[in-house]
């Protein structure tokens, strides 16, 4: 008797499919990796935003109390879901017989998703005595993420 076979194995079939599976999961894998990406792209291009937002609304000029002028309060009004808020550290006296720098650091904060997550600019802001005049001072910008 010959047999004549056609057709597939129930071996031939599971290892079919365990290969099929296999490279299905690398895929889908590799689709979620850059759905993450995309987000986190999006979210720091809306950060961006929200800080140049507060940059236009709040601006660093015209100051003469650099502590009360220069901090704005948390303000979510200028994008949904979007926190924007500057304060500036406290400075410290100078010792006895030093010349007050007159030097001040900004920290500009944008936080979103209830303050899950949020980006922080650090930047420095001298005061001098044309400030009051003109409206102008110096400014050094330095980035930092948290």
């Amino acid at each position: 008797m010959s047999s004549t076979r056609s057709g597939f194995s129930l071996i031939e079939l599971v290892l079919a499919i365990i290969i099929l599976g296999g490279g299905l999961a690398v895929i889908y894998q590799s689709i979620m990796m850059n759905m993450r990406v995309i987000g986190t792209s999006r979210s720091r291009q809306d950060v961006a935003y929200v800080f140049s937002l507060g940059e236009i609304a709040y601006p660093l000029r015209d100051i003469e109390d650099p502590e009360e002028d220069i901090p704005v309060d948390p303000d979510g009004t200028l994008k949904e879901g979007y926190i924007y808020e500057r304060t500036v550290d406290e400075k410290e006296e100078p010792e006895d017989g030093v010349v007050d720098d007159r030097l001040y650091t900004i920290r500009t904060i944008v936080s979103w998703e209830n303050g899950a997550n949020r980006e922080e600019i650090v930047s420095y802001y001298r005061h001098t005595e044309s400030t009051t005049t003109t409206g102008k001072g110096s400014q050094t910008t330095s980035s930092s993420s948290k």
